[in-house]
């Protein structure tokens, strides 16, 4: 049964027999009695209305399922695409970090948000069933999240760096100062709510580097949610060296996942840890742009 809107109710309601309006306010009434049909009627055929565009995110594929690498992903900005919608993340494979897109308000004044799909799909199917952020994206916001697996939460984690706005923690920019003729590491575990993982420390040019942010380090700390190393420009060799328990050093130790990567002076990278054994252990590094 479909309903009218009440300004159409109460229109009607008023065009009784026995209280027949007089010309001039019959008039009156037909036309608002237009102007509403015809405000129905645009509604109908403009659908939902969004906000703008909100946020600076870009995600990168490092789930694993099963133990082994997932398929490609789409992402969409609204909770139910249709056949009309088309992702603002497309095909999005294993290993692969997306350009930053900007995703729409739910609406008008309200967060943004992303919704993850398998690749060519817009039924929502476990673990692909959900918003990658609990609370949604404002304006200020610049993030990379990373789709990592988890051995809870339905199998799909969302470890993140905050890059730019209200969810940085006040200390967190002279944190990640990088002093002149440097260039600043962010280390980003991906797959850090997975279960039996060993630790993780990298490894830049054979060496496991002190982290930075904690002025208390004395040896190499695993990785986690966010380590910073101060490395020189140029080209290095960046890796990671696994083991059972916390080490003092890499000596003798043979790193895994190494790649080459050229940096500048005075630029934020951030590394990504990804991968399980069975598919061998990753890094993935990636400029960080300014906001």
């Amino acid at each position: 049964m479909r309903c009218l809107p009440l300004v159409l109710i109460a229109l009607l309601a008023c065009g009784g027999k026995k209280d027949a309006p007089a010309s001039d306010t019959k008039a009156q009434m037909d036309s608002s009695f237009s102007r509403a049909v015809a405000e129905l009627r645009q509604r109908k055929s403009s659908g939902h209305k969004y906000g703008p565009p909100t946020g600076k995110i870009r995600v990168a594929n490092m789930l694993d399922l099963g133990g082994q690498p997932s398929g490609p992903v789409d992402l969409y900005d609204i909770r139910n695409p249709d056949s009309t919608t088309a992702p603002l993340i497309a095909n999005l494979a294993y290993g692969q970090l997306s350009d930053y897109v900007s995703p729409r308000g739910a609406d008008p004044g309200y967060p943004s948000n992303l919704y993850v799909f398998a690749a060519g799909t817009k039924t929502p199917q476990a673990p692909f069933n959900s918003s990658i952020d609990n609370s949604g994206f404002k304006a200020t916001d610049q993030m990379t999240i990373a789709l990592g697996p988890s051995k809870m939460l339905n199998g799909l984690a969302f470890p993140a760096l905050a890059e730019a706005g209200d969810r940085n923690p006040h200390w967190i920019d002279s944190s990640r100062a990088v002093p002149a003729g440097q260039a600043l590491l962010i280390g980003l575990q991906a797959n850090v709510s997975a279960d039996s993982l060993p630790y993780f420390y990298l490894v830049v040019d054979g060496a496991c580097p002190i982290a930075t942010n904690d002025p208390r380090a004395k040896i190499p700390m695993a990785l986690g949610t966010e380590q910073h190393y101060l490395v020189t420009p140029g080209s290095h060799t960046i890796g990671l060296v696994t083991a059972p328990s916390g080490i003092n050093n890499c000596t003798g130790k043979t790193p895994v996942g190494t790649s080459t990567v050229t940096v500048s002076a005075g630029q934020r990278y951030i590394v990504f840890v990804y991968g399980r054994s069975s598919d061998g252990y990753k890094t993935l590094t990636a400029p960080i742009v300014a906001p």
